[in-house]
């Protein structure tokens, strides 16, 4: 069997393969001890990771401990040669029978070996022993009677990630915080020598930790986790409805072959194969991308342990390790490109089924594959329209994504109602009990709404959209946001921050007495829109102004949005566009030909949009990748000049000439 930290093994047991049943050949040791073959390993890593590409890790042969990749995740064949080298199992194997010491030996003494030192890897006679012991260099050295190496723990003593990169016989005692490295001493005098901030472990890790680095990237590691998981969710669904889907088409169309004749019956076994052979292909790539996210989660997992580890551990080395291992393969797996895919298994009836003896099939059994990246990157979506409400007669302001993917729509009239949709986007709820409300902001489980004729703020709950108090302002009130479960409203002239019960903290003067919008980031600050000015303006929480953007591309600037990238949405009413700038206040893009939009309301989650333009059209939009939608347009043009190329060129050489006539 393979050797364990665990296990209590026999000498000739430990240096036998668990996978191949021979003697240990260049044996390597996984991070959970069990040692392996090193062509057994790599030959077990390669067949495991056929299963999805790119892998980013595999589970032991034996214990099924989860053990990520250090290397490319291209190249799982590399990986094996990665792991250590199990150094004191390949000496038992090479020496089974030795009888001497090993240092005598050097002086051509031959004295029976009777201990063993793990740190040095050496047999041991009975004096050397006791100077081994003396000796300050290796007084802490862990050493063994050879009768008792049957149960002890045949893998090295001293961990891998504690050793310098460079120097292998050196410990890590200092962090380069301009190459972001543990290092030796050695490595501090030479190649980092010239750097600005070369620091102690003790230093480093306590840096890390009050900085507040290690929190962030643990946020990170849970934010990336969180979204694997919700495509990993989605994806598991997806299966029930593309299964859902099938089945619901075959029992409907069972229904037209019993009143069918022998014709329709060839053609109902035709129909149910190509959506079975469809069903097959769909749940076999579903479940390809499911056993991805899965790997992905473990890893990341892996990650946020290596961090939590970090935090609570005394060790300084070992904190300072198990931090820069897992954020540098964080860093690679946020580096990869994770696409959710969603397939979607339909039957479109033709309109002349009935003449079935012309018919070859029931219905058109369409396969769409989409992806969407899981990473909310705008510069590279497309939206398309999937759904569109009016609301007669609306003055409708503003939206609002509410849990259980619920949408609230905001009608700026006197006694004018606030609708809930559901996430078919049917309406499930109505509250006209307000005299002109406005916006709304969410702090845990309750709902904040301004109320412009009333003065008030009324806060209903998030769950049955019970009224359960009102908050009297004393002054006109537009928008509402919220930071750390602090209020921002928006008052024209001026932003007051308020707490939930309504006490003033802080008032905000401000130029003109236009500003009815407005929004907080994560990052703390408090931007807001004049919709006289042409502006957006940043400040930060001391009122000090830290950027503002102008552009005559925007005109009449409307409700804002943020997304998890901290981007902000300017909806320009009368500039018929939308602005995407960075949190620095830099223009990343324009969303163009979107009519009169007051807002633009971001689910990355569900990947959809959702603008009110005009003030009472409500349009939907599906998040898609340009490369992906490129593609599917590619697809279908290719797939339309297949099927009937004669009235492909037709059509084509039709648009030709109207584009001429046009020029």
């Amino acid at each position: 069997m393979a050797t364990s930290l665990s296990g209590t093994l026999t000498v000739n047991d430990a240096t036998v393969c668990s996978i191949c049943f021979e003697k240990f050949k260049t044996p390597r040791y996984l991070p959970c001890k069990h040692s392996f073959c090193h062509e057994c390993l790599s030959s077990y890593i390669v067949s495991q990771c056929k299963s999805t590409e790119p892998r980013l890790g595999f589970h032991c042969p034996l214990c099924r401990e989860y053990i990520p990749s250090d290397g490319a995740s291209g190249k799982p064949e590399d990986w094996a040669g990665l792991f250590p080298r199990n150094d004191i199992l390949q000496k038992m194997i090479d020496k089974l029978d030795i009888q001497f010491c090993e240092p005598c030996l050097r002086d051509n003494d031959h004295e029976e070996a009777l201990n063993y030192c793990l740190q040095c890897n050496e047999y041991l006679c009975k004096l050397c022993t006791k100077y081994h012991k003396k000796s300050m260099a290796s007084l802490d050295h862990r050493i063994f009677k050879i009768s008792e190496m049957e149960s002890i723990e045949i893998v090295p003593k001293l961990e891998v990630a504690n050793i310098c990169h460079e120097h292998q016989n050196e410990k890590v005692q200092l962090y380069c915080h301009d190459h972001e490295q543990p290092c030796c001493a050695l490595c501090g005098g030479t190649e980092h020598r010239k750097c600005e901030k070369v620091d102690t472990l003790e230093n480093a890790v306590r840096f890390l930790k009050e900085s507040g680095e290690m929190d962030s990237i643990l946020n990170k590691i849970k934010t990336f986790k969180k979204r694997l998981l919700n495509a990993k969710t989605r994806q598991e669904k997806n299966v029930s409805e593309i299964e859902s889907t099938v089945d619901e088409n075959i029992a409907k169309n069972e229904k037209i072959f019993l009143d069918l004749a022998e014709r329709l019956d060839k053609m109902k076994t035709v129909y149910t194969d190509e959506m079975c052979s469809n069903l097959k292909k769909g749940k076999a790539k579903l479940q390809s991308g499911i056993e991805k996210f899965e790997d992905a989660l473990l890893y990341v997992s892996y990650c946020e342990s290596g961090i939590e580890q970090a935090k609570g551990s005394e060790n300084l080395s070992e904190a300072m390790v198990k931090f820069i291992t897992a954020k540098e393969k964080f860093q690679k797996i946020s580096n990869l490109e994770f696409k959710e895919m969603y397939l979607k298994i339909c039957a479109v009836e033709s309109p002349s089924w009935r003449k079935f003896m012309e018919l070859k099939n029931i219905a058109e059994v369409e396969y769409v594959e989409s992806f969407r990246p899981l990473d909310f990157d705008i510069r590279n979506i497309e939206l398309t329209k999937c759904k569109e409400i009016t609301i007669k007669d609306g003055m409708v302001y503003n939206g609002f994504f509410l849990p259980e993917k619920r949408f609230l729509i905001i009608d700026y009239k006197h006694n004018g109602p606030c609708l809930m949709y559901d996430e078919n986007w049917e309406s499930i709820h109505v509250n006209d009990s307000l005299g002109k409300p406005y916006d709304a902001t969410r702090i845990r489980d309750e709902l904040y709404i301004t109320d412009v004729s009333a003065k008030t703020i009324e806060v209903f709950a998030l769950a049955d959209f019970q009224k359960l108090r009102s908050i009297d302002m004393h002054h006109p009130i537009y928008g509402i946001t919220n930071l750390n479960d602090i209020l921002y409203i928006a008052c024209g002239d001026k932003i007051l921050k308020v707490d939930d019960s309504g006490h003033v903290l802080q008032n905000y003067d401000l130029d003109g007495l236009n500003t009815d919008h407005i929004i907080t980031t994560n990052s703390g600050l408090i931007v807001y829109s004049n919709w006289c000015l042409d502006t957006v303006t940043a400040m930060c929480d001391e009122g000090q102004v830290v950027w503002e953007y102008r552009s005559p591309d925007l005109k009449y600037p409307q409700e804002l949005e943020t997304d998890s990238c901290e981007n902000l949405y300017v909806t320009g009413a009368h500039s018929h566009n939308v602005h995407v700038l960075s949190s620095s206040g830099d223009k990343i893009r324009i969303i163009e030909d979107i009519q009169s939009p007051y807002f633009f309301k971001i689910n990355e989650d569900e990947g959809i949009i959702c603008v009110c333009s005009e003030k009472e059209k409500i349009i939907v939009y599906q998040i898609a990748s340009v490369v992906d939608t490129l593609k599917k347009k590619d697809i279908l043009r290719k797939e339309k000049k297949k099927s009937n190329p004669r009235k492909f060129y037709e059509q084509k050489n039709k648009k030709k000439v109207h584009k001429n006539s046009l020029t």
